[in-house]
C-alpha cells in the first residue's frame, strides 16, 4: 500500500499510454509543435503569448488594465447592466489561445475542445464560488443551419470538456447537469465579427429561445461560450433563460476580448 486514494494505473495501461504517446505524441493546442510532455496543452513559445486575466469586471469579464483586488463593475455596466450575473473569463483573446479556437472552430478540429477543457475548468476555479454553484450547464448554441455546415458546436464541446475536466478533480462541477440543446437559436444571425456593441445587441436581439421552460426554471444556470466580445451573445441568451424562468444566469468562457 502507498497510502494514496488514487489507484496508479497498471503495467498494462501504462505501456500502452507510452506506445500511443510514441505513435500520436501531445502537440501544442495552437502551432502543432510535439509537447515535451503529454498534459501541457501549449508549447514554451505559445505560452509566452498568453495573458491570463488576473483582474476584471465582475459583471462582464473584461479585463482591467492594472490588478485591483476587488474589481467593481465597469462603467459599461453601470451604465447598462447585462442581464447575466456575473461573468468570467481565462485569458485575454489573443495569441496561442486565439489561433487554438480559430483552429476549433474553423479548422474544424473539435478534438481539441477536450485539450482546452482544463483551462476553462481553471477559470471556473479563479472565479467566484458562484461559478461552481450552479445547478445546468448551457452552451451557447449554433443555429441548425451552421451547425450543420460546421457539424459541431464548439461551445457545446468545450461544456463537455469543462464538465470532464472537473469530473476527473471530484470536484461538484462535474456532476452538474449538462443540456446542449437548452438554448435554442431561432434566428441564423450573420457573425458578429466586425460589428460596434450597439449592432451585435440588435444583431442577436430575440435570437435565442429555451425548448423546455421546466428544465431550467428556477435554476441558476452557467453559459458556456469560447470568447466573450462584447457581451450580446450572454445577454441574449440570459434574457431567454430568465424570461424562462431561470433563477441566474453566469458566463464562462475561455478568451475574453479587451473591448
Amino acid at each position: 500500500m502507498n497510502g494514496s486514494s488514487t489507484p496508479r494505473p497498471g503495467f498494462g495501461a501504462r505501456v500502452w499510454r507510452a506506445a500511443l504517446d510514441l505513435i500520436y505524441p501531445a502537440r501544442c493546442a495552437a502551432c502543432d509543435l510535439v509537447l515535451d510532455e503529454p498534459d501541457e496543452i501549449f508549447c514554451r513559445g505559445c505560452v509566452m503569448t498568453l495573458a491570463p486575466i488576473v483582474s476584471a469586471c465582475p459583471r462582464c469579464a473584461r479585463p482591467s488594465p492594472t490588478r485591483i483586488e476587488h474589481p467593481a463593475p465597469c462603467i459599461g455596466c453601470l451604465a447598462r447592466p447585462p442581464r447575466f450575473q456575473a461573468a468570467a473569463a481565462g485569458f485575454e483573446f489573443g495569441g496561442a489561445l486565439a489561433e487554438a479556437i480559430r483552429r476549433l472552430k474553423w479548422g474544424h478540429m473539435p478534438e481539441l475542445a477536450p485539450t482546452l477543457g482544463p483551462l476553462l475548468y481553471a477559470a471556473a476555479v479563479r472565479a467566484p464560488a458562484d461559478f461552481r454553484d450552479v445547478d445546468l450547464i448551457a452552451p451557447v448554441p449554433l443555429h441548425r443551419r451552421r451547425l450543420r455546415t460546421r457539424e459541431f458546436n464548439q461551445a457545446a464541446e468545450l461544456a463537455a470538456a469543462l464538465r470532464e475536466a472537473a469530473r476527473t478533480r471530484d470536484a461538484p462541477l462535474g456532476r452538474v447537469a449538462l443540456d446542449a440543446r437548452a438554448l435554442v437559436r431561432t434566428r441564423d444571425t450573420p457573425p458578429q465579427t466586425g460589428l460596434d456593441a450597439l449592432q451585435r445587441r440588435h444583431n442577436v436581439l430575440g435570437a435565442f429561445r429555451v425548448r423546455d421552460p421546466a428544465r431550467v426554471r428556477k435554476k441558476r444556470v452557467l453559459v458556456v461560450d469560447d470568447v466573450m466580445t462584447t457581451g450580446a451573445t450572454a445577454d441574449a441568451c440570459a434574457a431567454a433563460l430568465l424570461s424562462a424562468g431561470a433563477a441566474a444566469v453566469l458566463v464562462l468562457t475561455l478568451g475574453r476580448a479587451m473591448t
